[in-house]
């Protein structure tokens, strides 16, 4: 599969239920995945929403309308004793997911199923405003469920992150009436056809980035992504990242949609009028071991670099591949899983970088370039090499 990473107002039709897996399922086998260690608690929330009024919607088969699932991260205040469990993925996504991680090399049997994150239902004393909003889109043919201990991660410094998947790009999306949602498998495509895939899908995306600000302002979403809460939140300015097509995603939402004040990518290439028309307002690419500007082969980090016109910065974290950005390392790590070089490989992961380590790492360089773009703060791991963090080289 090519990776892309080296290469009128609307009114949301809001689903009636959505997916609470802590509320609605007992865990008495759950296997934990990592507990978020900064300063706040996070409790999650999912919801569907459907754009009854959206022309792009490529890759479908019919004229149905943009359904998109949504997960919302947000910080409450941490104390013993009210952490719950809440189930790492829906049943027919986990089911999913097995088999697809099985083809890769992970052990028969249910390894989804079993995951649980680990969150707080404690209702905050913060209004939901005093937290900045970050939105995150997941790479093609990636749920963004494989990205929540990722999304924990950045939420724990006192963020609101949105989390979101793309119907027919995203590998499955189950909704909350149970339909499920297929995505376009591009595997056997040649790179030419996947170049094409990607620049009718990118639209889509950018689309779904937008309409998902526009619903964060809808009082009826918030008050189900957030029980209790009567308002709406600020999306006047809120931040982006995303993983390889997600990145791309985040520069070229940038583009078309001011209310981002600032982007980054981790591992992916760039496609769109971004690439030639730039931005004016900070963007981060963080890439992995060996990727940058001079070794990118479809030229993109160059040309995208080049025509940023506000504050940039270039960083690589060593020993990583394309997939140590996501909770690929995590839950191999929480499992125990024993895999082969070459399947670590087939995953795009290495072995020399402990999951913890680099869930560290990602979550203080995101956190530094978001308190800087969000609340103007002066980070000083955006200035220059860390003793702290030496696995990040500074691309001059």
């Amino acid at each position: 599969m090519y990776f892309f990473y080296s290469k009128l107002s609307r009114i949301a039709v809001i689903s009636q239920f959505y997916f609470s897996v802590s509320e609605a399922l007992p865990t008495p086998c759950a296997t934990l995945l990592p507990a978020p260690t900064g300063t706040f608690g996070i409790d999650v929330h999912s919801i569907e929403l459907v754009d009854p009024t959206r022309s792009i919607n490529p890759f479908a088969p019919d004229a149905r309308p943009r359904a998109i699932e949504i997960s919302l991260f947000y910080p409450v205040e941490a104390s013993g004793g009210d952490t719950f469990t809440e189930m790492y993925m829906p049943p027919a996504t986990a089911a999913y997911e097995d088999q697809k991680y099985e083809a890769m090399g992970f052990p028969n049997g249910s390894i989804f199923e079993q995951l649980a994150l680990q969150v707080a239902h404690k209702r905050s004393s913060h209004n939901s405003k005093d937290f900045p909003i970050v939105l995150f889109s997941p790479a093609q043919g990636d749920t963004r469920l494989i990205y929540s201990v990722l999304a924990q991660s950045i939420a724990t410094q006192g963020f609101i992150v949105v989390t979101m998947d793309h119907p027919f790009d995203t590998d499955i999306v189950e909704y909350p009436n149970g339909t499920l949602i297929y995505g376009i498998d591009i595997d056997n495509y040649t790179i030419p056809q996947q170049e094409a895939w990607v620049e009718e899908a990118l639209p889509a995306r950018v689309a779904d980035v937008s309409f998902i600000l526009d619903q964060l302002q809808n009082s009826t979403v918030i008050s189900r992504l957030i029980p209790g809460n009567t308002g709406t939140l600020d999306v006047s300015k809120v931040a982006m990242f995303g993983h390889s097509l997600g990145g791309a995603t985040a520069a070229q939402a940038m583009l078309q949609d001011t209310r981002i004040a600032g982007g980054l990518d981790m591992g992916g290439d760039f496609f769109g009028s971004v690439v030639t028309e730039g931005l004016d307002r900070p963007f981060m690419i963080m890439g992995a071991a060996g990727q940058n500007r001079t070794t990118d082969p479809l030229g993109t980090f160059s040309a995208l670099w080049a025509v940023l016109r506000g504050w940039k910065l270039e960083v690589e974290l060593a020993n990583s591949l394309h997939y140590t950005f996501s909770d690929r390392p995590t839950f191999i790590q929480t499992l125990g899983i024993n895999l082969s070089e070459a399947d670590m490989e087939n995953l795009l992961l290495v072995t020399t970088l402990n999951a913890t380590r680099s869930r560290e790492i990602i979550a203080a360089y995101v956190g530094a370039f978001l308190n800087f773009v969000l609340l103007g703060k002066n980070e000083s791991l955006l200035q220059a090499p860390n003793v702290d963090f030496p696995e990040i080289t500074f691309d001059q």
